[in-house]
């Protein structure tokens, strides 16, 4: 006598609800992909030198947030409410998406990070490596977004509807978003964010060359401004932020390890 084994049905565990949230919010707005190899041995190389270099992820935050200061397009986001308008924030919120347990299930974390242009890189650094790792609960931020998580899907459909068209509230959730999963040798295609831009690197070469790609909302600028913008950030990332890399090498040669 054979046995028929039947499926189940799964509830959303928070984790997953914060995702389908995130891509609920995504899902109105016009995504374009710009993808530019860009150059990064010298940074390899200088990097390699440090005892505690900072990471891939907290040098592209802190580039693209120097770029944003200077192209004021890249601070703006699509308002539909009362009338469609653009907002231009003064300056850049970064939020780096992290992949972690939260509430025994998987998910994507924001961690938020205000003006990362006007901090010092290594303790940018050490601020994303704190957050990765800090408990949900010891962050206001996190505790409101998992509140809202658990909430009836009507409930959060209106309340982020609203948040999304109140400036100061928008900027929570970042002017711009980083992301990546180059540590696993892959890179991500084309994806989705209510962010304005979301910047995506992925592994480098033999040569010390990676695809960076800025998906952007095209309502905001257009394909040729986005090209123009991954120029100057590898620019950023060969001038000042290898400076400052090169500063960290020095002071570490001067203060050599007991």
């Amino acid at each position: 006598m054979s046995t028929h084994r039947k499926g189940r049905r799964i509830k959303l565990s928070v984790a997953r609800r914060m995702v389908t949230d995130y891509l609920w919010m995504a899902s109105g707005v016009a995504r374009v992909d710009v993808t530019r190899r860009v150059a990064l041995h010298q940074l390899i190389a200088v990097r390699s030198r440090l005892r505690e270099p900072p990471s891939w992820t907290a040098m592209f935050v802190q580039a693209f947030a120097i770029v944003a200061q200077e192209i004021p397009e890249l601070r703006r986001s699509y308002m539909k409410w009362p009338w469609l308008h653009f907002y231009e924030y003064a300056d850049s919120t970064a939020v780096v998406m992290h992949e972690r347990e939260i509430m025994g299930d998987i998910g994507i974390l924001p961690l938020r990070f205000h003006q990362p242009n006007s901090t010092p890189l290594k303790e940018l650094s050490e601020m994303i490596r704190r957050a990765a790792g800090a408990p949900t609960a010891d962050t206001r931020f996190h505790r409101k977004l998992i509140a809202v998580a658990r909430l009836p899907l009507v409930v959060r459909r209106l309340i982020w509807g609203v948040s999304w068209n109140i400036p100061q509230l928008r900027k929570e959730i970042g002017t711009y978003a980083v992301s990546s999963v180059a540590r696993l040798q892959t890179e991500l295609g084309t994806t989705r964010s209510p962010q304005p831009c979301l910047l995506s690197y992925g592994p480098t070469d033999a040569n010390g060359s990676a695809n960076v790609r800025l998906n952007f909302d095209h309502r905001v600028f257009d394909g040729a401004l986005a090209g123009r913008v991954l120029t100057r950030l590898e620019e950023v990332l060969n001038s000042s932020i290898l400076d400052e890399l090169r500063s960290l090498a020095k002071s570490e040669e001067a203060h050599p390890a007991a």
